[in-house]
C-alpha cells in the first residue's frame, strides 16, 4: 500500500459521473405564452357572446330564424287583419298615451282632444289593464306607428306586466321585448295627439290606424 492510501486524512477518490440522457421520444414542453391558443379561443367566445347579447341583435336573429315577415304598414287598412311585432317594455303600459275625442269600436284614448282625462264610466273596473284604452306603439321591424287598444289585457302581456310591474322596476333596468300580435284594424285616427312619456310633451296632428288585438304572444312565430 502507498503512503497516500494509508494517510488517514486523504479524501476518497471521486467516482466518475455520467451525464443524464433523455429517454427516446422525450422533448421538453415549450413555456406557455401569455396569449396561448386556448386563451385566444376563450376571448373569442366572450366577444361572440357580447356581440349577440343586445336586444337589437336578438331581434335581428329572430327575424332571420323566422323569415315570415309581418304585413308591411303600407298594406294596413281598416277592416283587415295583420300580423305585427311591437317593441315594448312594461313601463309602456303606464307612460304611453293618445288624446282624441272619437272612439273606435268602443275603444278610446286616455285623454280627450283638450288633454283632459277621458271620464271613467260609472261602475267600471278600477284596474282592467286599460282594455278599452288606445295607446301608441312602434313596430319592432319597420318602426311604423300603430295605435292599439287593450294590448296589456292580453293574457301573456298581462302576466309579463304582473311579473315585472313598472312601479317596482326602474325603466332603464327593464328588458325590452317583442310582442307578436294578430290585430284587426277598426278605424283611422286623424289629427290625434300622442305622448311617449307620462309627463312628456304632446305631439299633435298625428294620424295612424287604430287596431284591436285578436291574439298576442311573446313567442316568435315558427312558421
Amino acid at each position: 500500500m502507498t503512503e497516500e492510501s494509508k494517510s488517514p486524512g486523504a479524501a476518497p477518490a471521486e467516482m466518475p459521473t455520467t451525464s443524464a440522457k433523455p429517454s427516446p421520444g422525450f422533448f421538453p414542453k415549450p413555456p406557455i405564452g401569455l396569449f396561448s391558443g386556448r386563451l385566444l379561443v376563450g376571448i373569442a367566445l366572450l366577444i361572440g357572446i357580447a356581440a349577440v347579447a343586445p336586444q337589437g341583435m336578438n331581434a335581428w336573429l329572430d327575424r332571420r330564424l323566422h323569415p315570415t315577415a309581418p304585413k308591411p304598414a303600407v298594406n294596413w287598412a281598416a277592416g283587415t287583419e295583420a300580423n305585427v311585432e311591437l317593441t315594448l317594455i312594461t313601463a309602456d303600459s303606464r307612460k304611453l298615451h293618445c288624446a282624441h275625442d272619437d272612439s273606435f269600436d268602443g275603444a278610446h284614448c286616455g285623454f280627450n282632444a283638450s288633454k283632459k282625462a277621458w271620464p271613467r264610466p260609472p261602475g267600471a273596473v278600477l284596474d282592467d289593464n286599460d282594455e278599452d284604452v288606445i295607446k301608441p306603439y312602434r313596430t319592432a321591424d319597420t318602426n311604423a306607428l300603430i295605435l292599439v287598444s287593450g294590448l296589456w289585457a292580453q293574457p301573456e302581456l298581462a302576466l309579463r306586466l304582473h311579473r315585472e310591474p313598472p312601479t317596482q322596476y326602474e325603466e332603464n333596468k327593464q328588458l325590452r321585448f317583442v310582442a307578436y300580435c294578430t290585430v284587426r284594424f277598426v278605424g283611422e285616427m286623424k289629427k290625434g295627439s300622442l305622448r311617449w312619456e307620462a309627463t312628456g310633451k304632446w305631439h299633435d296632428d298625428q294620424t295612424a290606424l287604430v287596431a284591436k288585438p285578436v291574439r298576442c304572444t311573446l313567442e316568435a312565430p315558427s312558421g
